[in-house]
This record gives C-alpha cells, structure tokens and sequence, in this order.
C-alpha cells in the first residue's frame, strides 16, 4: 500500500514538472513574438522596376486602302533563239548554261555557207574583170575619137555594156556580202546575257531559216506583271510605287507602265513593275498592293505598336509621367509597315512598339536608350 502511494506521488511530480515546462515555454515563445513587432521587424516588399519600353512617334502619312491583285515574275527579255541560215545542227548549249551576250549557243553545219560564199566570190572577181576590160575598150575607142573608126552608136553601147558590167559586179558584191553574213550565221549567238532554259533543236536535225534553236532568258533583269480592274488602276501612275509580296517578303516596285488596253472577257488591265535586284524566281506569283481609293492623310503608327487582346485592339501610349496608357483604336488605311490607327491619339504621340506586350494600364516605364523605330 505504501509503495502504490509513493508510485502516485512521484507520477504527480512529473506531472507538475510537464505543467511548468510548457508555461515556460509558451513565455518564451509569447515574448519571441513581442520582439518580432519591434524596431528589428523586415520591411515591405519593394515595387518592382519601371517596364523597358521603345517608342516611336505617331504619324501623319499620305495613306490608302489597299487591295490585293495576283501576278507572276517574269524577265524583261525571254526569246525563242531562232536560226537565221539553213542547216544540219551540230551543237547546242546546255539547259542551265549562263551565256553572256554575244556568246554562241548553238553551231549550224558551215559547209553549204562555206561554198555559196567562195562561189559568190568567185563569180565577183569574173565581174570585176570584164568590168575592167569594157571600161578600158571604151575609153580607148573614146580617146582615139574619128580616128577609131566607129560610129557614135557603136560607142553608145561600149558605153551601156560597161554600165551594165559594172551593175553586175555591185549585184556579186551583194550576193558575196550576203553569204559571209549566212556562214557567220552558222554560229548562233546570244542577244542577251542569260540562262538557257530549254533546247528547241537537237544535235543531227535540219534547222531553217526561223526555225527555234534555244529559249534564253534574262534572269536578272525582272519585273512583274498583273491583272487588275480599271476601278483599282484608275489611282495609279507610272512612276508609283506599290507593295509587292511573295512568300512572307515585301519589298517596293515602280510601275513601269499600266495597259491601257482592258480583256474583252476579263475586263482586267495589265500592269507592269520594275522590281530591285532580287532572287525571286521567274514565275513565281506574287500578290500586288494597289490602292482602291485616292490617297489621304492619315495618322500611323507602326505595325509593331498594335496589341491584339480579345477585347479588341490596342497601343500603349507613354504619357509625361512615364506611365503606360492603354488606347483602344480601330485600324484603317495600311502602307508597308504603317497602319493607320483611329482613337485617342495624336501626331507626336510616343507610341510603345516594343515591349508592350505584357504591360498594364498606368504601369511605370522606362524608354530605352535607343528607339526601336529605325524605320520611321
């Protein structure tokens, strides 16, 4: 019995001793807390830095709307290269082969041009001879006068005979000149730089007069050509510029000429365009840009400045405290990278054209040190 009362006891003591540890370490804890609320507590966070933006001005520019006419690429100079004398084809030039002007691309058989030229050469030195004899006879008789013993008459037709001789010979020379001309012919040369494309003639047929010998084309010297309605030419002029894109790339062409000479099915005008130096290919189409109205005064911006959210469209402005303003506007009238924007705006307005896409209304900014609009 004693020894159940002192097991009790001591149970108890180690209870009170539990008791008082959590006291005093709920004191320790309280007065932790007490100490975090004073002079040593962490500050607030700081707000984040100031957006980098680029801007660029809004504009005034002489705008249009523009509409889309198709064309193609094509060279300035495509010919069917043709035989000017007749013959047995000995050689062509390679499909590919870049040939400078003048270069031969095709040979023709010489030997027939060979012949009728040393025959016509021939029959020339005949003429001259009996040129030289009658003109010599009839000074001789003329020189001698009563004395020669023949009429005026007879002398009349020493006269025509050697006038006659002499016509001869010029008709030789002629033949003679004609026929070098036919055996230089029998090289066939390039009338322009360019590429072979194809071989109209093979090696072992008979080529005349006309008949196709290789189709070269000029692959530097390009333009384009395209089919438009005469409500779209009608604001064209030679000298013009317009928008020419092929395969995402947009560059500049000059009208060269517009055709005033519509389709009678199509009613559709061509148009011709001086393009820069280019790789595009010959054939290749191409989508032209033409205005569909007179040309007016607008105000732009660049491309880049458009923000395009489900609620609509949007720049962001930078206002003199530095601070973005969100503008919603509506698009009209594009030129290259210039579109023209409708809303709350003015010319001189700085206009973020890069960096906004994830800015907020009346969010800080910063300008960067150099404008991103190079092409302004």
């Amino acid at each position: 019995m004693v020894r159940k009362i002192k097991l009790i006891s001591a149970a108890a003591g180690i209870l009170l001793l539990a008791g008082a540890g959590a006291y005093f370490y709920g004191k320790s804890d309280s007065g932790a807390a007490v100490a975090q609320t004073g002079d040593d507590a962490p500050s607030a966070p700081e707000a984040p830095p100031p957006a980098i933006v680029y801007v660029a001005p809004a504009q005034s520019r002489q705008l249009a709307p523009l509409s889309d006419a198709p064309g193609s690429v094509v060279s300035t100079r495509d010919s069917l290269v043709a035989a000017a004398t007749s013959g047995k084809v000995e050689w062509v030039a390679d499909v590919g082969a870049l040939v400078k002007a003048g270069d031969i691309i095709a040979k023709i058989e010489k030997t027939d041009a060979r012949l009728a030229r040393d025959n016509n050469a021939a029959q020339v030195k005949m003429l001259e001879a009996r040129a030289q004899y009658l003109e010599r006879n009839l000074k001789r008789f003329v020189d001698l006068g009563e004395d020669s013993g023949e009429s005026e008459a007879a002398i009349d037709e020493m006269r025509v005979d050697a006038r006659e001789a002499q016509q001869s010979l010029a008709q030789a020379r002629v033949a003679l000149e004609r026929s070098e001309v036919d055996l230089q012919r029998t090289d066939v040369r390039a009338p322009f730089s360019g590429r072979i494309v194809t071989q109209e003639a093979q090696i072992g047929e008979f080529a005349g007069p006309g008949a196709p010998i290789a189709r070269l084309v000029d692959t530097v010297n390009l333009e384009v050509t395209a089919r438009a309605p005469s409500n779209l030419t009608r604001y064209l002029a030679e000298g013009d510029t317009v928008a020419v894109e092929r395969d995402g790339e947009t560059l500049r062409a000059s009208v060269r000429a517009v055709v005033p000479v519509g389709d009678e099915l199509s009613r559709m005008l061509e148009l011709r365009l001086d393009l820069p130096d280019v790789t595009w290919h010959i054939g290749s189409a191409v989508r032209v840009r033409l205005p569909a109205a007179a040309v007016r005064t607008a105000l732009a911006v660049h491309r880049d400045a458009l923000i395009l959210r489900a609620d609509g469209t949007s720049i962001f402005l930078v206002d003199k405290e530095n601070k973005a303003r969100r503008i919603m506007v509506e698009l009209g009238a594009a030129d290259g990278d210039y579109i023209e924007v409708l809303g709350d705006i003015v010319p001189g307005a700085r206009v973020v054209v890069r960096g906004g896409e994830r800015l907020r209304d009346g969010q800080a900014v910063k300008i960067g040190e150099r404008s991103a609009d190079a092409r302004a």
